[in-house]
């Protein structure tokens, strides 16, 4: 077998693939003899069909077969030995394979259409310039925060009258008219919170209620929604149009968080694996783990300016006559010939970025280590099971845990490409000169969506 590479375009080549009878006569020759040890035919012995029969039956189709499984394994060892670098598949010539005489030749030609990946120069230096947002926590954050976490660890307790954050267990009756309790209408105990309740007229009334006191109203007109409506009485969505509209509640009790003090207990509660004497440790401690998770949206953003950035210096040239025609040919089943051409722009971006990925990656000597993934993962399963409350977990468990995520090979791929890109993300922080920007998380919000817009305007 002898394979030569023929320029044809800028970074488009074609693979002539020159195949001799001696090339595959020796595997065509053991397959047919595989299937005459199989052969069961009438009149023979299983097994005993004569040679001469099975290569007259099967020699072209066993042929045609070998023939092309040795043409994709030596085309790609080809491409590896050459230490070539493509983009998609190499494309089959299959208007020369139609011409091929299955029943009269022995030697063969067959042509691959390849795209080769330009060369990526690309330096990551103080050169390039990217916009770079902290995320500033406003004070208004913190206190919405302190708020709920002295709610979730505060107590139960049942005043006397209701406010806007209680619940209330109610008794609902089903009305014939305002006033009046239908004859063997629904009755059904459960919960209401108030300031769930859309309606602000109704919600009024259920603001300074006491046990025993009663207030009318219409379920949807309270709530704005069938699910929750039917919920309150106990029903399926799908039968409530079987009840009157109007309930009466009777209040049989109220319950009211009444959230923890502000106090050394509450710091060790909310946050076990810090030392937090004073309530200003404890906002700054707050404000970091907010800023932590207000940063993951801007290092996203800074991620795709960085990668915009590098697309713009690069201005990496691609085979596009090449990748359209592979892109219609892979994908011929989903994506008409219209869309394929529609969309062929930010297709050629992805490709730009992956090879500019891939040249960092290489050139600076990236990888994750096994090691890394099972820190990655045990740290992760940590979390979790702290949010559960399980905490001090033994790390027998947690081993167990790791072993099972492990055995997902569509997990482990989604974490090695989080990891990378996290290492990426430090490498563009480490080598770009960052134009730091502080701003609140709203004006973030704003400012990116904003830009979205304008970007997809001009698109």
């Amino acid at each position: 077998m002898n394979i030569v590479q023929e320029n044809k375009a800028q970074l488009e080549a074609v693979l002539k693939v020159e195949l001799k009878e001696e090339d595959y006569r020796d595997k065509v020759a053991a397959e047919l003899k595989n299937l005459q040890r199989k052969a069961q035919m009438p009149g023979f012995r299983p097994g005993k069909v004569p040679f001469g029969m099975i290569k007259k039956m099967y020699g072209k189709s066993v042929m045609a077969e070998e023939v092309n499984k040795m043409l994709v394994d030596e085309v790609y060892k080809y491409i590896k030995d050459n230490n070539i670098d493509i983009l998609g598949n190499p494309l089959p010539d299959h208007d020369a394979a139609e011409k091929i005489d299955w029943d009269t030749q022995t030697d063969f030609e067959f042509f691959y259409e390849i795209g080769l990946a330009p060369k990526v120069e690309l330096e990551l230096s103080e050169n390039i310039e990217v916009d770079y947002h902290r995320i500033k926590v406003a004070d208004e954050t913190i206190n919405s925060y302190i708020d709920d976490i002295r709610r979730r660890f505060g107590k139960m307790i049942s005043p006397e009258v209701s406010e806007a954050e209680d619940v209330l267990f109610c008794e609902f009756s089903e009305l014939e008219s305002a006033g009046t309790v239908k004859e063997e209408g629904l009755s059904h105990k459960s919960n209401l919170l108030i300031k769930f309740v859309k309606d602000e007229e109704i919600k009024k009334e259920l603001i300074g209620m006491k046990v025993g006191d009663t207030v009318e109203f219409e379920l949807l007109k309270a709530v704005e929604n069938e699910t929750e409506a039917a919920s309150m009485i106990g029903v399926k969505k799908e039968e409530l149009a079987n009840y009157s509209p109007l309930f009466r509640i009777t209040v049989e009790n109220i319950s009211r968080i009444e959230p923890a003090e502000l106090n050394e207990d509450l710091f060790k509660k909310a946050l076990p694996d810090d030392e937090v004497k004073t309530e200003e440790e404890f906002r700054q401690k707050l404000a970091g783990q907010i800023s932590q998770q207000y940063q993951v949206d801007a290092d996203k953003h800074f991620r795709n300016e960085v990668m915009k950035k590098l697309l713009e210096v690069t201005s990496l040239e691609l085979p596009e006559t090449f990748l359209k025609k592979w892109l219609k040919e892979a994908n011929k089943e989903e994506f008409s010939v219209e869309q394929v051409e529609a969309e062929f722009p930010a297709l050629a971006d992805t490709f730009r970025w992956q090879l500019i990925e891939n040249h960092m990656i290489s050139g600076n000597n990236l990888e994750v280590t096994p090691d890394e993934v099972t820190d990655h993962l045990s740290s992760f399963m940590r979390t979790q099971l702290r949010q559960y409350g399980q905490e001090n977990v033994e790390q027998s468990v947690i081993d167990g845990f790791v072993k099972d995520i492990m055995k997902n090979q569509d997990e482990m791929k989604k974490v090695y490409d989080n990891l990378f890109d996290q290492k990426l993300l430090d490498l563009y922080k480490q080598k770009l000169k960052l134009n730091e920007v502080e701003i609140s998380f709203d004006d973030f919000v704003k400012l990116v969506t904003e830009k979205y817009q304008a970007e997809k305007t001009s698109a």
